[in-house]
């Protein structure tokens, strides 16, 4: 089953170097987020509106293991200094401004990231 997910992230769109990602309503986008390697002991987050950091719908402190929560599972991949989030079941509201987001003591460190979504098109005539 693992094999099957990770294989599986490697094909979903976004799954590049993320400052900005397009996905498709129903799908799902793999953000990849990098930080330097003296962060690899701290929490990693997803939080939403870039400025203001309003909600975080994942957060962890756990190395090397997918977590989820609802929609959303990050695995934070410490020898590659960089962690992936993964947004399932996207609808056209989830588009906006995020950061993929490093907690510090002070000020934590942020990378903006902009997710776009689109409507999926309907072949259910073809």
């Amino acid at each position: 089953m693992k094999i099957l997910l990770i294989f599986t992230l490697f094909l979903i769109p976004g799954g590049g170097e993320s400052e900005r990602v397009t996905g498709y309503s129903g799908g799902g986008v793999l953000i990849k987020c990098r930080y330097e390697t003296r962060y690899t002991s701290n929490p990693k987050y997803l939080c939403t509106h870039a400025l203001l950091c309003m909600t975080k719908p994942i957060w962890t402190d756990a190395k090397n293991e997918w977590i989820n929560s609802g929609r959303f599972s990050l695995f934070d991949d410490t020898r590659a200094a960089q962690f992936w989030v993964l947004i399932r079941e996207l609808t056209v509201e989830d588009s906006g401004k995020y950061n993929c987001a490093v907690w510090k003591s002070g000020i934590d460190v942020f990378t903006p990231v902009e997710l776009k979504v689109e409507e999926a098109l309907n072949t259910d005539f073809l």
